[in-house]
């Protein structure tokens, strides 16, 4: 396997990042299809200004994942962000998005090992995060990882 690089994102992947986070969210969100709801959802949440103060804004951090200076996947931590469950204080694991090709092959463990470093490094106890509840990859993937399903958002 090509070697993995994993580093801060920085203004630079601002266009590729918007790319993948698209790409993403409609293959696990729309998977009946495409609607108008998602289009616009979409196409007005992840643009590239948006990405780019996601990048700048000191309450987030961003991780991305290069094979051969190619982007195949984020994580983005959020700070300032409430959990919508009480009992649960901590960043906020807000996105961990992988090009479906790159699942099974420990790079999204790796992005979150490297992110809960992180996390550990700044005295944070615990983080959090939400899960598409038709999205068992995903729940089985943060299961594995120790992650207990602490309540129901919606």
């Amino acid at each position: 396997m090509e070697t993995i690089n994993i580093r801060k994102a920085d203004l630079g992947d601002a266009s590729n990042l918007t790319v993948l986070k698209q790409q993403v969210w409609i293959a696990t969100y729309a998977v009946e299809g495409i609607r108008t709801e998602f289009s616009d959802y979409v196409l007005s949440t992840f643009t590239v200004e948006k990405i780019r103060n996601s990048i700048l804004d000191n309450n987030k951090f961003i991780y991305i994942a290069e094979i051969d200076n190619h982007l195949i996947g984020c994580l983005e931590i959020a700070f300032n962000v409430k959990c919508p469950v009480e009992t649960e204080t901590g960043p906020e694991i807000a996105v961990l998005y992988l090009l479906e090709r790159y699942t099974g092959m420990g790079i999204g463990k790796t992005l979150l090992n490297r992110s809960l470093s992180l996390c550990d490094e700044l005295k944070f106890i615990s983080v959090w995060l939400t899960v598409y509840l038709k999205n068992e990859k995903a729940i089985n993937f943060y299961l594995k990882q120790n992650f207990i399903d602490a309540g129901t958002t919606y």
